[in-house]
């Protein structure tokens, strides 16, 4: 998959276009195809070289923490959400790309 991502901290010119390996669900979890993702002061930050608590940024890193977009597949054990719902959310990071994984509890 295509993701905004960087291999060094600094300003808006590290962001590159890079391909990724795409994310599966796993158990309580969706994946949701990104239409729109939000760039938030965080999201600078962590491309400066802040870590947000409880994460560790490592390289290449996909920034982001908001988006909006269509599930598309669905992990074991997760029953509040069908493929082809339209959600939006957030995470600690990673959701500049094609697709996010996350617990439905945050989309």
């Amino acid at each position: 998959m295509k993701a905004a991502a960087f291999h060094a901290f600094g300003g808006p010119e590290v962001l590159e276009l890079m391909e990724v390996a795409a994310p599966e669900a796993g158990p309580g979890e969706v994946r949701v195809r990104v239409k729109a993702a939000g760039s938030q002061p965080t999201d600078c930050a962590v491309r400066s070289g802040w870590n947000p608590p409880g994460f560790t940024v490592t390289f290449p890193h996909i920034t982001g923490g908001d988006f909006a977009g269509v599930v598309d597949q669905v992990g074991e054990g997760v029953t509040d959400y069908s493929v082809g719902d339209e959600v939006l959310g957030y995470r600690t990071q990673l959701t500049y790309a094609e697709y996010v994984v996350t617990p439905p509890t945050r989309s």
